[in-house]
């Protein structure tokens, strides 16, 4: 066989092959994230894609969407912003992704934006309710649930309605830790709570010691608000009741419900108050979380929470956005179909998006733990 053949040959098998791997990619529609999967943050990253996944599941299951299935690439970040920017650049430099979705944190959320802005792409979804999402303005970011700002007046709200006029704060030293601390500096200003202390946990460590004992006994105060995650959260409540201190404890959602009550047993979770941004994850009465906890099931998932509820309605509005998306789909297209959304029912939990609308929900209730 001469060398020309052989080239010939050669060339042609390269050409089916990317012809066979054109037509598979043709019949995926193809979505990134990044999460923590593994470190002392890891619970929060496994149930927001638990639920997620489970809902992914079903959809492809009833023939995806148009007849294409769905495929997240989900990428650890362990909760460490580097490596969730460079988990970014992977998944925006791939032309199959079309959206960036379920991004868990704050600060690792933020490691997306640039990307975001540069390759115009949407970003849906993300676990944070941190203002650096939502201020300036962004038509690409679509927000799910409702803000940190939203959680902090809820919770000051409470607190004033129990007795409480001073305030402690412990936060993570980082943009989630410091959005917390605004967010409630603001809200705790509008009802008359002043804030005497602070002090500070680095992220993805619950060496806090030395913190617990100087918000409960160093500048006592009536309460302590505290913006951090599960782990350092209960480490934290832990030390100050080691300490004497005998107040309340007040905590926004991204600690996670059901991973802070674990961490910290029913004697220390006693009392502590928690905000949530989706409804009861046990309350089938609600058409949405039935149909949330039979995705589950489907699965082999038994495991019923906030954080995985949160996965599996972002998963939904994911889906709403594609479906009204025109065809062929593009990243242009998807951020298209997402506002095209308007005001969405989801059977219990209520969505809007449209022209200059990207924060679908304002929803914030209370759960004081037993």
């Amino acid at each position: 066989m001469s060398r020309k053949s052989r080239f010939a040959r050669r060339l042609l098998a390269a050409l089916l092959c990317a012809a066979a791997a054109l037509a598979v990619s043709a019949h995926e529609i193809r979505i990134g994230s990044s999460a923590a999967l593994s470190g002392p943050a890891a619970g929060l990253g496994q149930r927001f894609h638990a639920g997620a996944a489970a809902y992914f599941t079903h959809l492809n299951q009833q023939g995806g969407i148009a007849g294409s299935r769905l495929v997240v690439d989900l990428l650890d970040d362990a909760y460490e912003a580097d490596r969730a920017n460079a988990n970014s650049r992977k998944l925006v430099e791939d032309p199959r992704v079309l959206a960036l979705f379920g991004y868990v944190g704050t600060p690792t959320s933020n490691m997306a934006l640039p990307y975001v802005r540069r390759w115009k792409l949407p970003l849906v979804g993300a676990y944070t309710g941190a203002d650096v999402l939502r201020e300036p303005y962004n038509p690409l970011i679509f927000n799910v649930r409702a803000s940190y700002q939203e959680e902090a007046r809820q919770l000051a709200v409470a607190m004033k309605a129990s007795g409480v006029r001073t305030l402690n704060v412990f936060y993570q030293a980082d943009l989630f830790g410091r959005a917390g601390l605004e967010a409630m500096r603001s809200a705790a200003t509008a009802v008359g709570i002043k804030i005497l202390a602070t002090a500070t946990v680095k992220r993805n460590t619950a060496q806090v010691d030395a913190e617990a004992a100087a918000l409960s006994t160093g500048t006592p105060a009536d309460a302590i608000f505290m913006v951090s995650t599960y782990a350092s959260t209960a480490a934290f409540v832990r030390g100050a009741r080691e300490n004497g201190f005998g107040g309340r404890f007040y905590t926004l959602s991204f600690a996670g419900l059901e991973q802070l009550r674990s961490a910290l047993g029913k004697v220390h979770s006693k009392g502590l108050t928690i905000a949530q941004v989706v409804p009861d994850p046990e309350d089938r009465s609600i058409p949405v979380v039935a149909e949330y906890q039979q995705a589950m099931r489907d699965v082999g998932d038994k495991q019923f929470d906030s954080i995985s509820l949160e996965g599996y309605l972002a998963a939904r509005v994911m889906a709403e956005g594609l479906r009204r998306a025109r065809q062929p789909l593009s990243r242009e297209s998807v951020e298209q179909g997402l506002e095209a959304i308007g005001s969405l029912d989801l059977g219990g939990f209520h969505v809007q998006f449209g022209p200059g609308l990207r924060n679908g929900s304002s929803l914030v209730e209370l759960r004081v733990l037993p």
